[in-house]
Protein backbone atom coordinates (compact mmCIF):
# COMPACT_ATOMS: atom_id res chain seq x y z
CA UNK A 1 0.00 0.00 0.00
CA UNK A 2 1.24 3.57 -1.02
CA UNK A 3 0.78 6.23 1.96
CA UNK A 4 -0.14 9.71 0.68
CA UNK A 5 1.83 12.38 2.68
CA UNK A 6 -0.43 14.67 4.62
CA UNK A 7 0.15 18.53 3.92
CA UNK A 8 -0.50 21.46 5.89
CA UNK A 9 -3.84 23.65 5.49
CA UNK A 10 -1.37 26.70 4.45
CA UNK A 11 0.27 24.51 1.39
CA UNK A 12 -3.22 22.94 0.61
CA UNK A 13 -5.14 26.46 -0.10
CA UNK A 14 -1.64 27.80 -2.10
CA UNK A 15 -2.39 27.65 -5.69
CA UNK A 16 0.36 27.25 -8.33
CA UNK A 17 1.69 30.70 -9.33
CA UNK A 18 -0.73 32.19 -11.74
CA UNK A 19 1.93 32.87 -14.83
CA UNK A 20 3.88 29.64 -14.76
CA UNK A 21 2.49 28.13 -17.25
CA UNK A 22 3.33 31.34 -19.35
CA UNK A 23 7.06 31.48 -18.29
CA UNK A 24 7.01 27.69 -19.70
CA UNK A 25 5.41 28.98 -22.62
CA UNK A 26 7.86 31.32 -23.73
CA UNK A 27 10.44 29.12 -23.33
CA UNK A 28 9.06 26.39 -25.02
CA UNK A 29 8.29 28.34 -28.03
CA UNK A 30 10.91 31.08 -28.49
CA UNK A 31 9.67 32.51 -31.77
CA UNK A 32 6.38 33.83 -29.89
CA UNK A 33 6.94 37.35 -28.67
CA UNK A 34 6.35 37.71 -24.77
CA UNK A 35 4.72 40.57 -23.63
CA UNK A 36 4.42 38.74 -20.53
CA UNK A 37 6.97 38.24 -18.64
CA UNK A 38 8.22 41.08 -15.67
CA UNK A 39 11.80 40.55 -16.66
CA UNK A 40 14.51 42.91 -16.99
CA UNK A 41 16.50 43.39 -19.94
CA UNK A 42 18.99 40.50 -20.45
CA UNK A 43 21.48 42.43 -22.73
CA UNK A 44 21.62 45.11 -19.68
CA UNK A 45 22.72 42.98 -16.92
CA UNK A 46 25.64 44.29 -15.41
CA UNK A 47 28.27 41.70 -15.93
CA UNK A 48 31.69 43.57 -15.81
CA UNK A 49 30.66 45.60 -12.81
CA UNK A 50 29.99 42.72 -11.28
CA UNK A 51 33.20 40.54 -11.81
CA UNK A 52 34.87 43.58 -10.85
CA UNK A 53 33.69 44.21 -7.67
CA UNK A 54 33.81 40.17 -6.90
CA UNK A 55 37.21 40.20 -7.93
CA UNK A 56 37.75 42.97 -5.62
CA UNK A 57 36.24 41.75 -2.48
CA UNK A 58 37.67 38.18 -3.26
CA UNK A 59 40.81 39.62 -3.77
CA UNK A 60 41.58 40.87 -0.48
CA UNK A 61 41.97 37.51 1.78
CA UNK A 62 40.56 39.06 4.89
CA UNK A 63 37.59 41.02 2.90
CA UNK A 64 36.87 37.84 0.98
CA UNK A 65 36.56 35.51 4.08
CA UNK A 66 34.71 37.90 5.53
CA UNK A 67 32.01 38.10 2.54
CA UNK A 68 32.13 34.14 2.55
CA UNK A 69 31.13 33.61 5.99
CA UNK A 70 27.91 33.93 7.84
CA UNK A 71 26.49 37.31 8.39
CA UNK A 72 23.67 38.81 10.77
CA UNK A 73 20.06 38.28 10.47
CA UNK A 74 19.75 42.09 9.68
CA UNK A 75 21.73 42.24 7.46
CA UNK A 76 25.52 43.99 6.93
CA UNK A 77 25.58 47.52 9.17
CA UNK A 78 27.70 49.49 6.85
CA UNK A 79 25.34 48.80 3.75
CA UNK A 80 22.33 49.52 5.89
CA UNK A 81 23.85 52.47 6.83
CA UNK A 82 24.54 53.48 2.98
CA UNK A 83 20.80 52.83 2.51
CA UNK A 84 19.71 55.08 5.09
CA UNK A 85 22.00 58.00 3.53
CA UNK A 86 20.46 57.70 0.26
CA UNK A 87 17.39 58.16 1.35
CA UNK A 88 18.31 61.54 3.17
CA UNK A 89 20.05 62.17 -0.22
CA UNK A 90 16.52 61.45 -2.25
CA UNK A 91 14.54 63.40 -0.02
CA UNK A 92 16.56 66.12 0.35
CA UNK A 93 16.85 66.20 4.15
CA UNK A 94 19.83 67.24 6.46
CA UNK A 95 22.27 63.91 6.55
CA UNK A 96 21.71 62.34 10.19
CA UNK A 97 17.58 63.05 9.74
CA UNK A 98 17.24 59.36 9.59
CA UNK A 99 20.17 57.96 11.35
CA UNK A 100 17.84 56.40 13.74
CA UNK A 101 16.23 54.31 10.80
CA UNK A 102 19.14 52.10 10.42
CA UNK A 103 18.60 50.10 13.19
CA UNK A 104 15.09 49.30 11.58
CA UNK A 105 16.18 48.70 8.27
CA UNK A 106 16.35 44.98 7.71
CA UNK A 107 18.33 43.26 4.19
CA UNK A 108 16.53 40.47 2.81
CA UNK A 109 16.63 38.09 0.12
CA UNK A 110 14.59 40.45 -2.42
CA UNK A 111 11.88 42.24 -1.25
CA UNK A 112 9.19 39.52 -2.36
CA UNK A 113 10.93 37.96 1.42
CA UNK A 114 9.98 40.88 2.78
CA UNK A 115 6.85 40.78 1.78
CA UNK A 116 6.19 37.31 3.07
CA UNK A 117 7.97 38.16 6.07
CA UNK A 118 5.96 41.49 6.96
CA UNK A 119 2.91 39.39 6.03
CA UNK A 120 3.84 36.11 8.63
CA UNK A 121 4.20 38.75 10.82
CA UNK A 122 1.11 40.28 10.84
CA UNK A 123 -1.60 38.20 9.60
CA UNK A 124 -3.78 35.45 10.71
CA UNK A 125 -6.20 33.30 8.68
CA UNK A 126 -9.40 35.63 7.96
CA UNK A 127 -7.47 38.95 8.37
CA UNK A 128 -8.15 42.11 5.73
CA UNK A 129 -5.47 43.48 3.38
CA UNK A 130 -6.74 46.16 1.42
CA UNK A 131 -5.17 46.21 -2.23
CA UNK A 132 -5.66 48.72 -5.18
CA UNK A 133 -7.54 47.06 -8.15
CA UNK A 134 -5.64 45.85 -9.78
CA UNK A 135 -2.40 44.97 -7.74
CA UNK A 136 0.22 43.52 -8.01
CA UNK A 137 -0.68 39.63 -8.60
CA UNK A 138 2.44 37.80 -6.82
CA UNK A 139 1.45 39.92 -3.63
CA UNK A 140 -1.73 37.95 -3.92
CA UNK A 141 0.10 34.61 -3.55
CA UNK A 142 1.49 34.76 0.13
CA UNK A 143 -1.78 36.15 1.06
CA UNK A 144 -3.70 33.15 0.40
CA UNK A 145 -0.84 31.38 1.77
CA UNK A 146 -1.52 32.66 4.84
CA UNK A 147 -5.58 32.27 4.69
CA UNK A 148 -5.76 36.12 4.70
CA UNK A 149 -8.37 37.44 2.13
CA UNK A 150 -7.87 40.54 0.11
CA UNK A 151 -9.89 43.39 -0.82
CA UNK A 152 -9.72 45.70 -3.76
CA UNK A 153 -10.08 49.10 -3.70
CA UNK A 154 -10.26 51.17 -7.38
CA UNK A 155 -7.56 53.23 -8.79
CA UNK A 156 -8.06 56.46 -11.53
CA UNK A 157 -5.00 57.62 -13.79
CA UNK A 158 -3.78 59.20 -10.30
CA UNK A 159 -3.60 56.10 -8.86
CA UNK A 160 -5.42 54.58 -5.57
CA UNK A 161 -8.73 57.14 -5.68
CA UNK A 162 -9.07 57.77 -1.67
CA UNK A 163 -13.20 58.33 -1.51
CA UNK A 164 -12.89 54.54 -2.55
CA UNK A 165 -10.44 53.48 -0.16
CA UNK A 166 -12.65 55.68 2.41
CA UNK A 167 -16.20 53.73 1.08
CA UNK A 168 -14.00 50.51 1.55
CA UNK A 169 -13.37 51.20 5.54
CA UNK A 170 -16.80 51.74 5.85
CA UNK A 171 -18.04 48.97 3.87
CA UNK A 172 -15.80 46.64 6.37
CA UNK A 173 -16.82 48.79 9.42
CA UNK A 174 -20.08 48.34 8.52
CA UNK A 175 -19.90 43.98 8.47
CA UNK A 176 -18.56 44.38 11.82
CA UNK A 177 -14.98 43.33 10.49
CA UNK A 178 -12.78 46.39 11.17
CA UNK A 179 -10.60 44.45 13.47
CA UNK A 180 -9.65 41.98 11.11
CA UNK A 181 -8.21 44.97 8.66
CA UNK A 182 -4.12 44.47 9.31
CA UNK A 183 -2.56 45.79 6.24
CA UNK A 184 -2.90 47.95 3.30
CA UNK A 185 -0.63 47.20 -0.08
CA UNK A 186 0.17 49.85 -2.80
CA UNK A 187 2.85 50.09 -5.27
CA UNK A 188 3.09 54.08 -5.33
CA UNK A 189 5.34 54.52 -8.50
CA UNK A 190 4.95 53.03 -11.84
CA UNK A 191 3.00 50.06 -10.69
CA UNK A 192 3.15 46.94 -12.04
CA UNK A 193 0.85 45.84 -13.60
CA UNK A 194 -0.54 49.49 -14.64
CA UNK A 195 2.18 51.43 -14.49
CA UNK A 196 0.39 54.46 -13.19
CA UNK A 197 1.61 55.94 -10.11
CA UNK A 198 -0.02 58.01 -7.03
CA UNK A 199 -0.05 61.33 -8.06
CA UNK A 200 1.85 64.03 -5.50
CA UNK A 201 -1.09 65.29 -3.58
CA UNK A 202 -2.68 61.87 -2.72
CA UNK A 203 0.22 60.73 -0.55
CA UNK A 204 -0.06 63.01 2.94
CA UNK A 205 -4.02 62.33 2.54
CA UNK A 206 -3.35 58.85 2.16
CA UNK A 207 -1.44 58.41 5.05
CA UNK A 208 -3.86 60.47 7.24
CA UNK A 209 -6.71 58.39 5.98
CA UNK A 210 -4.92 55.14 7.35
CA UNK A 211 -3.98 56.43 10.39
CA UNK A 212 -7.32 57.87 11.14
CA UNK A 213 -9.26 54.59 10.54
CA UNK A 214 -6.35 52.53 12.54
CA UNK A 215 -7.52 55.34 15.24
CA UNK A 216 -11.46 53.92 14.74
CA UNK A 217 -10.01 50.18 14.72
CA UNK A 218 -8.15 51.05 17.89
CA UNK A 219 -4.68 49.65 17.27
CA UNK A 220 -2.07 50.69 13.49
CA UNK A 221 -2.91 49.70 10.26
CA UNK A 222 0.62 49.81 8.29
CA UNK A 223 0.89 50.21 5.33
CA UNK A 224 3.10 48.25 2.76
CA UNK A 225 5.29 50.53 -0.02
CA UNK A 226 6.32 48.76 -2.48
CA UNK A 227 8.89 50.52 -4.24
CA UNK A 228 10.45 48.15 -6.82
CA UNK A 229 10.09 50.50 -9.78
CA UNK A 230 12.03 53.23 -7.48
CA UNK A 231 14.92 54.84 -9.84
CA UNK A 232 13.03 53.86 -12.71
CA UNK A 233 11.44 56.98 -14.08
CA UNK A 234 11.69 58.35 -17.29
CA UNK A 235 11.73 62.32 -17.96
CA UNK A 236 10.40 63.20 -14.63
CA UNK A 237 11.56 63.73 -10.97
CA UNK A 238 11.32 60.76 -8.48
CA UNK A 239 8.28 61.33 -5.70
CA UNK A 240 8.47 61.69 -2.32
CA UNK A 241 7.73 57.88 -0.85
CA UNK A 242 4.95 57.28 1.96
CA UNK A 243 7.80 56.31 3.96
CA UNK A 244 9.16 59.96 4.31
CA UNK A 245 6.01 61.33 5.01
CA UNK A 246 5.59 59.48 8.24
CA UNK A 247 8.71 61.05 9.97
CA UNK A 248 7.77 58.80 13.57
CA UNK A 249 8.45 55.78 11.33
CA UNK A 250 5.04 54.31 12.78
CA UNK A 251 2.86 53.18 10.17
CA UNK A 252 4.72 52.90 6.78
CA UNK A 253 6.62 49.98 5.85
CA UNK A 254 9.03 50.93 3.17
CA UNK A 255 10.20 48.24 0.84
CA UNK A 256 12.81 48.19 -2.19
CA UNK A 257 14.59 45.93 -4.04
CA UNK A 258 17.43 45.71 -6.42
CA UNK A 259 15.88 43.25 -8.64
CA UNK A 260 15.11 45.81 -11.36
CA UNK A 261 17.78 48.37 -11.14
CA UNK A 262 20.77 46.37 -10.61
CA UNK A 263 20.33 42.32 -10.95
CA UNK A 264 17.47 40.45 -9.97
CA UNK A 265 19.58 37.27 -10.24
CA UNK A 266 21.76 38.41 -6.65
CA UNK A 267 18.20 38.55 -5.11
CA UNK A 268 18.59 41.34 -2.35
CA UNK A 269 15.84 43.96 -1.48
CA UNK A 270 15.68 45.93 1.83
CA UNK A 271 12.56 47.13 3.99
CA UNK A 272 12.65 49.79 6.87
CA UNK A 273 9.87 48.72 9.54
CA UNK A 274 8.12 50.06 12.06
CA UNK A 275 9.98 49.48 15.81
CA UNK A 276 7.71 47.11 16.91
CA UNK A 277 8.08 44.92 13.63
CA UNK A 278 11.57 44.58 13.54
CA UNK A 279 11.86 41.60 16.61
CA UNK A 280 9.07 39.79 14.78
CA UNK A 281 10.64 39.95 11.27
CA UNK A 282 13.69 39.17 12.30
CA UNK A 283 12.70 35.91 14.46
CA UNK A 284 10.84 35.04 11.48
CA UNK A 285 13.53 35.32 9.19
CA UNK A 286 15.91 34.33 11.40
CA UNK A 287 14.26 30.63 10.94
CA UNK A 288 14.11 31.08 7.16
CA UNK A 289 18.20 31.74 6.76
CA UNK A 290 19.96 33.34 9.19
CA UNK A 291 20.30 36.46 7.60
CA UNK A 292 20.47 37.19 3.44
CA UNK A 293 23.79 36.06 1.45
CA UNK A 294 26.60 38.16 2.87
CA UNK A 295 28.97 38.04 -0.39
CA UNK A 296 25.89 39.89 -2.23
CA UNK A 297 25.61 42.32 0.46
CA UNK A 298 29.04 43.26 0.61
CA UNK A 299 29.07 42.87 -3.69
CA UNK A 300 26.09 45.92 -3.38
CA UNK A 301 27.86 47.96 -0.62
CA UNK A 302 30.68 48.32 -3.34
CA UNK A 303 29.16 48.64 -6.63
CA UNK A 304 26.81 51.91 -4.44
CA UNK A 305 30.62 53.19 -3.10
CA UNK A 306 31.89 53.16 -6.08
CA UNK A 307 29.30 54.62 -8.36
CA UNK A 308 28.68 51.89 -10.85
CA UNK A 309 25.14 51.08 -9.24
CA UNK A 310 23.78 54.70 -10.07
CA UNK A 311 25.98 54.46 -13.54
CA UNK A 312 24.10 51.35 -14.35
CA UNK A 313 20.71 53.02 -13.27
CA UNK A 314 20.94 55.99 -15.83
CA UNK A 315 21.60 52.82 -18.48
CA UNK A 316 18.76 51.46 -17.62
CA UNK A 317 16.49 54.87 -17.61
CA UNK A 318 17.68 55.64 -21.28
CA UNK A 319 17.44 51.80 -22.54
CA UNK A 320 14.04 51.26 -20.90
CA UNK A 321 12.63 55.24 -21.68
CA UNK A 322 13.33 54.30 -25.42
CA UNK A 323 11.96 50.93 -25.44
CA UNK A 324 8.50 52.23 -23.76
CA UNK A 325 8.25 54.97 -26.74
CA UNK A 326 8.63 52.64 -29.27
CA UNK A 327 5.83 50.21 -27.84
CA UNK A 328 3.97 53.03 -27.20
CA UNK A 329 4.48 54.34 -30.64
CA UNK A 330 3.67 51.04 -32.33
CA UNK A 331 0.69 50.67 -29.91
CA UNK A 332 -0.91 53.75 -31.05
CA UNK A 333 -0.76 53.01 -35.01
CA UNK A 334 -1.59 49.34 -34.93
CA UNK A 335 -4.49 50.14 -32.43
CA UNK A 336 -5.11 53.32 -34.02
CA UNK A 337 -9.02 51.77 -35.49
CA UNK A 338 -9.73 50.25 -31.91
CA UNK A 339 -8.94 53.82 -30.69
CA UNK A 340 -12.83 54.19 -29.50
CA UNK A 341 -12.96 50.71 -28.58
CA UNK A 342 -9.51 50.30 -26.80
CA UNK A 343 -7.53 52.11 -23.92
CA UNK A 344 -4.24 51.31 -22.45
CA UNK A 345 -1.50 53.81 -19.76
CA UNK A 346 1.29 55.53 -20.44
CA UNK A 347 3.79 54.74 -17.96
CA UNK A 348 5.97 57.02 -17.16
CA UNK A 349 8.25 54.50 -15.25
CA UNK A 350 8.78 50.79 -14.63
CA UNK A 351 8.04 48.15 -17.03
CA UNK A 352 4.56 47.54 -18.01
CA UNK A 353 1.58 48.75 -20.31
CA UNK A 354 -2.06 48.28 -18.61
CA UNK A 355 -4.83 47.38 -21.74
CA UNK A 356 -8.70 47.60 -21.38
CA UNK A 357 -10.95 45.83 -24.23
CA UNK A 358 -14.23 45.61 -23.71
CA UNK A 359 -16.63 44.69 -21.34
CA UNK A 360 -17.82 41.37 -22.25
CA UNK A 361 -14.09 40.23 -24.41
CA UNK A 362 -12.62 37.88 -21.90
CA UNK A 363 -8.61 37.99 -22.00
CA UNK A 364 -8.21 34.66 -20.05
CA UNK A 365 -6.81 31.57 -20.86
CA UNK A 366 -9.83 29.87 -21.85
CA UNK A 367 -11.07 33.28 -23.72
CA UNK A 368 -11.15 33.74 -27.46
CA UNK A 369 -8.38 35.96 -27.34
CA UNK A 370 -5.59 34.11 -25.63
CA UNK A 371 -5.63 31.32 -27.90
CA UNK A 372 -5.99 33.68 -31.19
CA UNK A 373 -2.83 35.50 -29.51
CA UNK A 374 -0.58 32.12 -29.27
CA UNK A 375 -1.62 31.65 -33.25
CA UNK A 376 -0.59 34.90 -34.33
CA UNK A 377 2.81 34.30 -31.78
CA UNK A 378 2.45 36.72 -29.20
CA UNK A 379 1.07 36.17 -25.30
CA UNK A 380 0.39 38.60 -22.22
CA UNK A 381 -0.87 38.49 -19.35
CA UNK A 382 -4.51 37.78 -18.51
CA UNK A 383 -5.80 40.88 -16.19
CA UNK A 384 -8.20 38.64 -13.93
CA UNK A 385 -4.65 37.50 -11.93
CA UNK A 386 -3.95 41.04 -10.42
CA UNK A 387 -7.53 41.44 -9.06
CA UNK A 388 -8.60 40.40 -5.35
CA UNK A 389 -11.22 38.22 -5.46
CA UNK A 390 -13.47 40.28 -3.34
CA UNK A 391 -15.90 42.50 -3.11
CA UNK A 392 -17.16 40.81 -6.36
CA UNK A 393 -16.00 38.80 -9.27
CA UNK A 394 -13.07 40.35 -10.87
CA UNK A 395 -13.06 41.67 -14.48
CA UNK A 396 -11.45 39.46 -17.11
CA UNK A 397 -11.28 42.42 -19.84
CA UNK A 398 -7.80 43.89 -19.61
CA UNK A 399 -4.54 42.51 -20.03
CA UNK A 400 -0.81 43.31 -19.00
CA UNK A 401 2.11 44.28 -21.28
CA UNK A 402 5.50 44.47 -20.34
CA UNK A 403 8.14 45.91 -22.33
CA UNK A 404 11.53 44.58 -20.36
CA UNK A 405 12.73 41.75 -21.94
CA UNK A 406 11.95 41.79 -26.16
CA UNK A 407 14.54 44.49 -28.40
CA UNK A 408 13.01 47.71 -29.69
CA UNK A 409 12.08 45.83 -33.06
CA UNK A 410 10.58 42.51 -31.36
CA UNK A 411 8.72 45.33 -29.43
CA UNK A 412 7.55 46.56 -32.42
CA UNK A 413 6.36 43.61 -34.42
CA UNK A 414 4.39 41.86 -31.02
CA UNK A 415 2.43 45.14 -30.91
CA UNK A 416 1.05 44.42 -34.06
CA UNK A 417 0.29 40.67 -33.72
CA UNK A 418 -1.66 42.19 -30.56
CA UNK A 419 -3.65 44.18 -32.88
CA UNK A 420 -4.36 42.01 -35.32
CA UNK A 421 -5.68 39.63 -32.46
CA UNK A 422 -7.51 41.75 -30.41
CA UNK A 423 -9.32 43.03 -34.07
CA UNK A 424 -10.10 39.74 -35.07
CA UNK A 425 -11.38 39.00 -31.51
CA UNK A 426 -13.83 42.03 -30.94
CA UNK A 427 -14.77 42.95 -34.92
Amino acid sequence: MTLKTTISEAAARTGAPSISSLMKLALERPEVVSLAAGFVDQQSLPVQATAAAVAQILGDEPAGRAALQYGTTIGDEALRAILVERLEVQHGVPPGTYRKAVGRTVLTTGSAQLIYLVGEALLDPGDIVIVESPTYFVFLGPLETRGARAIRTPIDEGGLRLDALERTFEEIRDRGELGRVKLLYTIPEHANPTGISLADDRRKPLLDLVRRWSETAGRRIPILEDSAYHGLSYGRDEARSLWSLDPEGETVILARTFSKTYSPGMKLGYGVLPADLVDPVLSIKGNHDFGTSNLVQKLVRLVLANGEYDRHVERLKALYARKRDVFLEAIDRHFEPLRDRVSWTRPEGGLYVWMTLPEGVDTGFDGPLFPRCLSEGVIYVPGEFAFAPEPTPPPRNHLRLSFGVPDEATLAEGARRLAGAVRATIG
